[in-house]
């Protein structure tokens, strides 16, 4: 099996690191714009109003566990350690990142 086939899960994950810093930066910028919060309230987050703090805690989590993620997967790299389990694997820790992440951002 090809070791780099690893990496695509890593994107998969990094690409909902943007998605969730993209609904962040249009929530702040619709709170401010309706007057629900002015810019200095963000540099707390107790201040923060309730629409963006979800996801200003969900993107604290993107950064916590994944972190190993991403080193288990460099060891699996490294290591000719890369098969159909681990993939898929890695694959199913990625669209769990994703379920949280949609939890978190939508009903949560």
């Amino acid at each position: 099996m090809n070791q780099t086939t690893i990496f695509w899960p890593v994107l998969a994950h990094v690409l909902l690191i943007y998605i969730v810093y993209c609904v962040l930066g249009r929530r702040r910028y619709g709170a401010i714009r309706s007057g629900e919060a002015k810019p200095a309230q963000f540099k707390v987050r107790s201040t923060e109003p309730a629409s963006s703090v979800t996801v200003a805690a969900n993107l604290t989590n993107q950064f916590e566990l994944p972190v190993l993620f991403y080193v288990l997967c460099l060891t699996l790299h490294l290591t000719n350690g890369v098969n159909y389990l681990t993939l898929a694997l890695m694959w199913i820790f990625v669209a769990s990142r994703y379920f949280h992440a949609w939890v978190h951002l939508t009903s949560n």
